[in-house]
């Protein structure tokens, strides 16, 4: 029995160092700010799938697809010309918290290749290590990964 409770105390503190559990309010909160955000730049009310959202501190990245709001297609022509229809969409946000408020960085409706593979264009593993958790840049690594290795090289970094 101690030894099931020490694998139970072990396995929350490594999964804790990596996982950034949202809880509900939060997810809500998060979507509720971006999806106006993304509307105004798809020209038309969307929803906003999730595939990832990771939280650290007060910043959080979103990673899914925007879809109608009336479950039809999204009309990719409304969007000023900012979306090839015949290209791969992705939907990436980047939100910060401040005064209870989460607010949109970054967003892109319609990223043809994920922009966390070129991070370096919002100037490199800039945001608390947490939010890159599961993301990947083709070298093998997550970001989180990266970051982690980053801040220990760099310890005077604020994340």
């Amino acid at each position: 029995m101690k030894q099931i409770f020490l694998a139970i105390i072990f396995l929350t503190v490594c999964l804790s160092s990596y996982a950034f559990n949202v809880s509900v309010i939060e997810r809500q909160a998060i979507l509720d700010a971006a999806r106006p955000v993304a509307s105004t730049k798809a020209g038309q009310s969307v929803r906003l799938q999730v595939n990832k959202l990771n939280v650290d501190q007060a910043w959080a990245v979103l990673v899914g697809n925007i879809v109608s709001a009336n479950g039809k297609g999204i009309d990719w022509d409304l969007t000023g010309g900012e979306c090839n229809p015949s290209l791969d969409k992705m939907l990436w946000v980047v939100l910060h918290k401040t005064h209870q408020q989460w607010k949109v960085k970054h967003i892109e409706i319609c990223a043809d290749e994920p922009p966390y593979w070129t991070i370096e264009q919002y100037g490199g593993l800039v945001w608390p290590c947490g939010v890159y958790a599961g993301l990947e840049d083709g070298s093998g690594e997550t970001l989180d990964v990266q970051c982690r290795k980053q801040h220990k090289l760099n310890p005077h970094i604020d994340k």
